[in-house]
């Protein structure tokens, strides 16, 4: 398998503590996210998925997956469905406390009872698709305006998918960094709220850190179900900016922290290794861990990981990153091609699972570590590995799932649901 790896020799040194020391402090703070989230109409739990199966045919004790594809529902399915939603609802409730000096509920900013205000606002972002979907999803059940700007490669589909939703949509030419660097500056001349996981500042703004927070949703609900947290060897997450494995590696590090403080063994768990993995052609993480300080990717962007055709990281993600990853793996398109197939397909007698082109690199990954011993030492993969898959997207655009796996997210969706209908006992699913 063709792959580009970096083992990040600053992992869990004092200095890169010191330098995430800030971002890490202004990111602790999730539970009232994760606990005002799931008081929503639309919330249920999102499934971890135990694949036995494919555990024995890759050589390892344990393969979990983390399945965002039907997360909303399925024409939202990923994890950013959480971020921008929470963060358009603290904006608009701040809005309303200005303006009336009332605290309105999420609640109370469904109805019309604060239209008058909140009609008036306008939110932001740059997006490849998810996260405009969630940002339009977030305005319209909260009621203000939204504008999203997407760059030349984003597909058509991704772009109705928006518009559907209520968004107006507004296509830059050029790349994601050039949707950003226009979503920001309209948003600056308008007095919009540009809704974004980028923070160029710790996350010490309240908008990044109302994203990050929400997406520990996914997290809690991984460790909920998780059979033993302490024994889990290794997590991979998809790259792109960096955000959401900065949060979810701060997330395990956090719970393994307490874990050790608390252990009375006399050998401690050991910190999973923490896994990101990125597109050949935009692989800005891994250059970055590569040359010791945060640079940009010299690829073209063009990829089929759409949501991770990224030039450059998040700033204050990428001080989390350096301190808490353990190795970068950049990868083409093919390997993800290949963790699509194999998850649709149920094979080893596995759950049939969706998963998008953004998140399936990691199973591909692990599929070219079981023929490629180099690479399996590397990672440090062995019969003793508990190892979790954050599969963060499902089928953002059904017509190109369609064309990669050969059948339909629904032919998939209900393979799964033939799948439990003749299953008594569904381990690590909810």
């Amino acid at each position: 398998m063709e792959y580009s790896h970096c083992h990040n020799n600053s992992r869990l040194n004092k200095h890169a503590e010191s330098d995430a020391s800030r971002c890490i402090q202004n990111l602790a703070h999730w539970a009232s996210a994760v606990e005002e989230i799931r008081t929503w109409p639309e919330y249920s739990p999102q499934p971890l998925r135990a694949l036995p199966g494919m555990s024995q045919k890759l050589g390892i004790n344990q393969l979990y997956f983390k399945d965002e594809s039907k997360r909303f529902g399925v024409d939202l399915g990923s994890f950013k469905a959480l971020g921008a939603p929470y963060a358009v609802y603290r904006i608009l409730a701040d809005e309303v406390h200005a303006k009336t000096g009332i605290c309105p509920s999420s609640a109370e900013l469904r109805t019309p009872k604060y239209h008058d205000i909140t009609q008036r606002v306008t939110v932001c972002v740059a997006t490849d698709g998810n996260q405009g979907r969630g940002l339009a999803y977030g305005a319209r059940i909260f009621g203000c305006r939204c504008v999203d700007y997407i760059h030349g490669h984003v597909s058509d589909g991704r772009a109705e998918a928006m518009k559907e939703l209520g968004a107006v949509v507004i296509r830059i030419d050029g790349e994601y960094e050039a949707s950003v660097a226009r979503a920001k500056e309209d948003a600056r001349m308008n007095g919009w709220y540009f809704v974004s996981s980028t923070s160029w500042s710790d996350f010490d703004n309240d908008v990044p850190q109302h994203v990050m927070n929400a997406y520990m949703v996914v997290l809690e609900e991984a460790f909920d179900i998780i059979p033993a947290v302490d024994q889990i060897t290794h997590v991979f997450v998809c790259g792109g900016i960096g955000s959401i494995a900065a949060a979810i590696f701060q997330g395990f590090y956090t719970r393994f922290y307490k874990i050790r403080e608390s252990s009375t063994t006399l050998v401690p768990p050991e910190i999973p290794r923490f896994v990101v993995v990125e597109p050949s052609n935009a692989d800005c993480l891994l250059q970055s861990a590569k040359n010791g300080q945060m640079c940009q990717s010299e690829g073209s962007l063009r990829t089929l990981m759409a949501g991770l055709a990224c030039r450059a990281p998040s700033p204050a993600a990428w001080k989390v990153l350096s301190w808490l990853a353990s190795d970068f793996l950049a990868v083409p398109d093919s390997v993800a091609v290949e963790g699509m197939k194999a998850l649709a397909s149920g094979s080893e007698g596995d759950v049939p699972v969706v998963c998008g082109e953004s998140s399936a690199a990691s199973m591909g990954i692990m599929l070219g570590a079981r023929m490629d011993q180099s690479l399996r030492e590397k990672l440090g993969l062995n019969e003793k590995s508990q190892v979790v898959l954050f599969g963060l997207e499902g089928a953002t655009d059904p017509q190109i799932y369609e064309s990669i796996v050969g059948k339909s997210p629904n032919d998939v969706f209900d393979a799964q649901n033939r799948f439990y209908g003749s299953t008594p006992t569904l381990p690590c699913s909810l």
